[in-house]
């Protein structure tokens, strides 16, 4: 694949298929994840990430694959991999860690019980074990405290660590559009310097991540504009509209090529249901429901004709409710 730049710091094509008349890669996905077609502009956004030791924002509407993106990113680098959904109750420090003072009361008002050190109950959030692991396992604990404090569990999933504290991470918080304004604010710090503190241990202690060693992606669908000093922090990448050839390519992978005539035939007709969508300032087909079209229609013997393929365009693609009617006046 013939790109105007260096893949230096990840290329796909090392361990994808590649098309070049199309001027794509395939990677496939593991552990239940799927697979993920790259072009060019992703290929370079994620180089630029890495290359400036930014947090990488993808922007696009659902179903466009972003979170689908930074698992695969995470299995081309043989990277650990952590996911945060953000929701309307997110807190930053809640990505950070967690102090539970409930069981730290409950604790204190039993009889005869040496209270353990505030580390006790320090729980370890996505960002402190990507930036720090070592120090998350052992809860920010001092030497002299570890005998009390227990090994936390490592919430890392997808790819497993080849030892203790060697492997690097991607670090995904899926739709921070969701999360309350003041959240992407308080993660300006993190985001810049890659910093944060934990000040509910008995002494306060900073965590510093090793920017090579952490990719921060992070993504939106667009439902709430960001402050322009967050966006400053982060390289951007936007997500256009699937094309019908980056359709055919994902159903292929999914699928195999066998039926790769029928994968076009319906990818043609999600593009022109897309296009209605826009002209009437409709919700548009996803990728994920193009490819839920072309395995029901393969599984129950269903082409791209005719009043069955109406119902499946109905109920799998466009999704609207019917218009109800207007109760008459009293």
């Amino acid at each position: 694949m013939k790109l105007g730049f260096t893949p230096a710091f990840f290329n796909p094509a090392e361990t994808g298929e590649v098309d070049d008349d199309l001027g794509l890669v395939t990677v496939p996905g593991g552990d239940g994840q799927p697979s993920y077609v790259y072009n060019e502009s992703v290929i370079l956004a994620v180089n630029l990430a890495r290359a400036a030791r930014r947090p990488l924002f993808i922007a696009g509407r659902p179903g466009t694959g972003k979170t689908t993106l930074a698992a695969n990113v995470a299995r081309v680098l043989g990277w650990k991999y952590y996911q945060r959904t953000v929701t309307s109750r997110t807190r930053a420090k809640d990505l950070q860690w967690s102090f539970d003072s409930l069981r730290r009361l409950s604790d204190a008002q039993e009889k005869g019980r040496k209270l353990p050190p505030r580390a006790a109950y320090v729980q370890p959030q996505e960002f402190w074990w990507a930036f720090s692991p070592e120090s998350a396992r052992r809860r920010g604990a001092s030497k002299a405290e570890r005998k009390f404090v227990k090994d936390a569990d490592d919430p890392a999933r997808f790819m497993p660590p080849r030892s203790k504290d060697a492997t690097p991470a991607v670090l995904l918080l899926d739709e921070i559009d969701k999360a309350d304004p003041d959240v992407p604010n308080d993660l300006l710090e993190v985001l810049d310097v890659g910093t944060f503190d934990v000040d509910e241990l008995d002494a306060p202690l900073k965590i510093r991540a090793d920017q090579d060693r952490v990719l921060l992606m992070i993504t939106s669908n667009g439902e709430r504009e960001l402050p322009p000093a967050f966006l400053r922090r982060c390289v951007v990448l936007h997500l256009g509209d699937p094309t019908a050839d980056w359709l055919v390519q994902v159903a292929n992978d999914r699928f195999g090529q066998a039926d790769a005539d029928f994968h076009r035939e319906i990818a043609e007709k999600v593009m022109a249901l897309r296009d209605v969508a826009r002209e009437r300032d409709l919700r548009e087909p996803s990728t994920a429901e193009y490819l839920d079209a072309v395995s029901a229609c393969l599984r129950l013997g269903i082409d791209g004709r005719g009043k069955a393929w109406q119902l499946v365009a109905g109920a799998l693609l466009s999704k609207r409710e019917p218009e109800r009617e207007q109760e008459p006046a009293p």
